[in-house]
């Protein structure tokens, strides 16, 4: 019962066709394998790179409950905002649950980004929207335990950032019954990629449990009528009080994932998408702190 529910929600989530992908017809794609940090892994990743790319790079790590493959319709945004904010963006095809639990996606992002360090001179941005968003704010605090380089920014679009779902007011007053985005689905979806509870409080699984005031610049968005509204929310207003530069956009009577559907709400699209070409166009100061 589990496989065919995973099969049915990878031929859903997962198609690869999308009209998107014919937009932007400058900006050149390109696949290709990269090392996951495990041993023999190699991870296949889509790049966008813009006519006129600056040396500024977008890892991209895309949605679907950490079950589901990158669609059509997430390579088409990818592309749509190489194009627009002259970042090369690279969208990692990380390995996938039940088949693969955590920390498996994770260690393949992490892969990932330290070939893009030995690519590209500029800043980096790491964000990705739902589980992607997860595995965004989950990458900052692996680098960051390994004293690793860390990403100049964050992009939180969406994003399950506590797995502790149940303990969030929106999640339990819009979750229920949800057509596409409940506490049910959610749940099976938690269990599959992190099935041992203890990992629900581990910041490299569940990203709200971290030092939220070590975040860099970091850009939240979150939908009004999402059930995981109050994630994103609390997760901004906590990092803001402990001291990161945070800014938080709501996509007002939103639902989940809205940033991406310029054809269905096209004003609140849009919206979502000036505050992500401001930030991913944002120059950050590189220096270390004075001491």
């Amino acid at each position: 019962m589990r496989d065919r529910w995973v099969a049915e929600i990878r031929e859903l989530w997962g198609q690869r066709e999308h009209s998107s992908l014919n937009d932007f017809a400058d900006v050149a794609v390109r696949e290709q394998f990269l090392p996951s940090l495990d041993v023999a892994i190699d991870v296949p990743v889509t790049i966008f790179t813009p006519a006129q790319a600056t040396d500024d790079v977008f890892l991209y790590l895309h949605g679907g409950g950490w079950i589901a493959p990158a669609s059509g319709k997430h390579l088409g945004w990818a592309k749509r905002i190489a194009a627009l904010s002259l970042n090369t963006v690279v969208a990692v095809h990380y390995r996938l649950a039940p088949e693969d639990k955590y920390p498996s996606a994770l260690r393949d992002c992490a892969g990932v980004l330290r070939s893009m360090e030995n690519w590209f001179t500029g800043r980096i941005t790491i964000g990705g929207d739902s589980a992607g968003a997860n595995l965004a704010a989950a990458l900052y605090f692996f680098c960051r335990g390994r004293g690793e380089r860390l990403p100049e920014k964050l992009m939180l679009n969406c994003g399950v950032l506590d797995l502790e779902l149940e303990k969030h007011a929106s999640m339990m007053r819009l979750g229920k019954d949800h057509p596409y985005n409940g506490i049910e689905l959610l749940a099976f979806q938690r269990a599959l990629y992190a099935p041992e509870q203890d990992l629900w409080s581990d910041p490299l699984a569940s990203p709200a449990h971290g030092d939220l005031g070590s975040l860099p610049q970091t850009l939240v968005i979150v939908g009004e009528e999402d059930p995981l509204c109050d994630d994103g929310i609390d997760f901004a207003k906590r990092a803001r009080s402990a001291g990161a530069p945070v800014k938080l956009h709501v996509g007002e009577k939103m639902p989940h994932g809205f940033h991406m559907q310029h054809s269905l709400v096209p004003q609140a699209a849009a919206a979502a998408e000036q505050e992500i070409l401001a930030l991913l166009k944002m120059t950050v100061d590189r220096s270390p702190p004075s001491s």
